[in-house]
């Protein structure tokens, strides 16, 4: 199927999304959300897929909402039922990338600005392009970051960092977004695909529930006291040696001993079984 505003394939198992609107900087329109939202929905009813580059065209990642065709319009027409028909398409494939238990990568390789960030923040891992520039401009035309931006950066930054950007609307680099940890790398421009590529390729192989039960670990954990998320992982450990079919017992140990560490994907036990 192919789409308006977004370019997608499946390649070596990885699904590779790019936003399409390099004239408006990749901008989220109306017609692109709709367009995410069918994607992510295709990606999850696929377990063939096992992993997730999200990326942009041209000179941009993706500059957040494009107000003249959606926001500002809905606003204007005081019109709660539109404004919600307008709203909830960007929000549904958002909550459902951030959800997807497999890896996802974002290749920030420009300008990302306002919720252009979010997806930043919800990808597994992030790698920029030398040239990315990251801001939250909106307090600069009397309005806030929303959409779930405030919830992105107040969630992986430290407060005088995300204040910062919420609060001066100022633009940073590619170097002081990873100083700040909004971004894991960053990379010459014209590495950046190929780096992204190895990292989804790398997280890709995995054992995927054992990946599944990681990612569940790194989210849930940061917000437990120490005692709880040592009950949780504990009870976790069992879960995964049966989703993983004991491979961790069966092979990864077994690999250690004979100091040839191998990256356990769930293909290996079925082999020499």
């Amino acid at each position: 199927m192919s789409y308006e505003q977004i370019i997608f394939e499946v390649k070596e198992n990885i699904g590779i999304i790019r936003l399409n609107r390099p004239e408006k900087k990749n901008a989220f329109s109306p017609k692109m959300d709709e367009e995410l939202l069918d994607v992510m929905i295709r990606i999850e009813k696929d377990p063939e897929i096992r992993g997730v580059l999200f990326t942009g065209s041209g000179d941009s990642f993706s500059a957040g909402l494009d107000l003249d065709l959606s926001f500002l319009q809905t606003m204007e027409e005081s019109d709660s039922k539109n404004f919600r028909r307008v709203m909830d398409p960007i929000l549904e494939w958002s909550q459902k990338l951030y959800n997807l238990k497999r890896p996802t990568v974002a290749a920030v390789n420009g300008h990302t600005y306002g919720g252009g960030i979010v997806q930043v923040s919800i990808c597994d891992v992030a790698i920029a392009s030398d040239r990315a520039k990251f801001g939250l401009s909106e307090i600069n035309f009397a309005h806030f970051p929303a959409g779930g931006t405030t919830w992105a950066v107040s969630h992986f930054l430290l407060p005088k960092h995300f204040e910062y950007l919420c609060l001066s609307g100022d633009r940073i680099d590619a170097e002081e977004a990873f100083r700040m940890g909004l971004v894991t790398k960053v990379v010459p421009h014209d590495q950046l695909e190929e780096e992204a590529w190895k990292m989804v390729k790398k997280l890709a192989n995995k054992h995927p529930s054992a990946y599944k039960t990681a990612k569940t670990m790194c989210r849930m954990t940061r917000h437990m006291q120490y005692w709880e998320a040592i009950e949780l992982e504990m009870a976790h450990i069992h879960e995964n040696y049966f989703l993983s079919e004991g491979e961790m017992v069966k092979i990864a140990l077994k690999q250690f001993k004979e100091k040839k560490i191998k990256t356990g994907t769930g293909e290996t036990y079925k082999k020499e079984k």
